[in-house]
């Protein structure tokens, strides 16, 4: 019988964020329970977004890896999953305003995010992903 390949993406991690991508692959003549190695795979749909998180995704227009974040992101470069200075679109999925920041810890340049329903709460973030290093929710709607 043919192989029949199953795909899963899962992301979280214990920060509200993740990046744990996987395949697994299975076929008639292998035993349910058995193991198969691991291989990379990519999430690619604004739809991939949960209700409640904000999200980055590494290319244009919600595609690429993605990172779900339900409260912050001090370094970006600590994460893996390839964001820090690569956070090219997002989707701020969440009840609050969040803030994007050119450095790790929240320093440097920033930029606002407003959360849904407004307008502006998904899109690219244009040449300022190539910096967006940290993030976090607005402080009393502030970038502090």
């Amino acid at each position: 019988m043919r192989p029949i390949r199953l795909t899963l993406a899962t992301l979280v991690l214990t920060t509200g964020a993740g990046f744990a991508q996987g395949t697994s692959t299975a076929s008639a003549s292998t035993p349910a329970d058995a193991e198969a190695p691991a291989a990379p795979m990519i999430v690619r749909s604004w739809d991939a977004c949960p209700q409640g998180r904000m999200c980055l995704w590494r290319l244009p227009n919600g595609h690429g890896s993605r990172g779900s974040f339900a409260r912050l992101a001090r370094d970006l470069s600590e994460l893996g999953g390839g964001l820090n200075d690569h956070a090219m679109s997002y989707w701020n999925r969440t009840g609050s305003t969040w803030c994007m920041y050119s450095e790790a810890h929240f320093r440097g340049e920033h930029r606002k995010y407003p959360h849904e329903p407004l307008a502006g709460a998904k899109g690219n973030t244009g040449r300022f992903g190539y910096q967006v290093s940290s993030l976090r929710p607005a402080i009393l709607g502030h970038c502090l």
